[in-house]
C-alpha cells in the first residue's frame, strides 16, 4: 500500500470512534463545559429515561443555573435492594441533593399485593425507614435536600393500578421534609398534571416528555436559586 494512503486511513479509524463517542445522541457541550456544580440528583427513570442530550432533568437544571449537575439517578431504580437508590449517593458536602424514588418499588409489589410492608420498608408514617435513613445520610454531609414527590399519571398509565399507593408516598414525603430542617418537598403536581399539561408526558404516559423534563428542571433550579 502506497505510504501516502496509511496516515489518512489511520486518522478515520481513530477519528470515527471519538466522533461517536463525542457526539452521541447522550453528548451535550454545552454542559460539558460548564463548572462543575455541588448538586447531585439521585433516584429513578423521572430524571431522564430515554433523554437525549441536554434534555433531561439534570440537563435542564444545568442550563438554568449555568452550572453542570450531577445526576447519579438509574433508571427503574427502586429504595429497596443492595444496589439501589441509597447506593447511587456519592457522599460529600453538597450544597443541594435532590431525591426521589419508591414508585418503582411500589409498582413491582403493590399491583399484586399489599402494599402495607413496601410503604414502611421506604418510609413509615413516623418518619422511619430506608428513605429517611437515606437522606439522614446527606444531612450530616451539610447537605440540603429535595425530596420530590410524585406526579399524577394519566388515564391508561400502568401506573394507574397503584395511585392511592404513590398518594401515601407522597404524602409521607411530604410530612417528613415538613419536620426536618433543611429538606423540602417539592411535589410534580405543582409542574404537570394530565388535565392541563398533558404535553408534559411521554408517550408511555409514566415519564415526562422532552417538555416536560425542561420544566421540572426549571422549577428545580429557580427553586434553588431563591433558597
Amino acid at each position: 500500500m502506497n505510504k501516502l494512503y496509511v496516515i489518512p486511513v489511520v486518522i478515520l479509524v481513530l477519528a470515527v470512534p471519538a466522533y461517536l463517542f463525542l457526539f452521541d445522541e447522550g453528548y451535550c457541550p454545552e454542559i460539558e463545559e460548564m463548572e462543575e456544580s455541588n448538586i447531585q440528583i439521585i433516584g429513578d427513570s423521572v430524571f431522564g429515561s430515554g433523554a437525549e442530550g441536554c434534555t433531561d432533568i439534570s440537563g435542564f437544571m444545568s442550563l438554568a443555573l449555568d452550572l453542570r449537575v450531577i445526576d447519579n439517578a438509574v433508571p427503574g431504580s427502586t429504595v429497596i435492594g443492595d444496589e439501589e437508590i441509597p447506593s447511587q449517593y456519592v457522599s460529600k458536602k453538597w450544597d443541594w441533593t435532590i431525591i426521589d424514588g419508591g414508585g418503582n418499588d411500589i409498582m413491582g409489589i403493590c399491583a399484586e399485593e399489599d402494599c402495607d410492608e413496601t410503604l414502611d420498608t421506604i418510609i413509615t408514617d413516623d418518619n422511619k425507614g430506608l428513605m429517611p435513613d437515606l437522606i439522614n445520610k446527606a444531612k450530616q454531609d451539610e447537605s440540603k435536600v429535595i425530596l420530590i414527590g410524585y406526579y399524577s399519571v394519566p388515564k391508561g398509565s400502568e401506573f394507574e393500578v397503584v395511585v392511592l399507593e404513590i398518594e401515601i408516598l407522597n404524602d409521607r414525603y411530604e410530612e417528613f421534609a415538613a419536620v426536618n430542617d433543611n429538606v423540602y418537598f417539592i411535589s410534580l403536581k405543582d409542574v404537570m398534571d394530565p388535565e392541563n399539561t398533558p404535553e408534559y408526558y411521554s408517550d408511555d404516559l409514566v415519564h415526562p416528555s422532552e417538555e416536560g423534563h425542561r420544566v421540572i428542571g426549571e422549577h428545580l433550579a429557580d427553586f434553588i436559586t431563591a433558597n
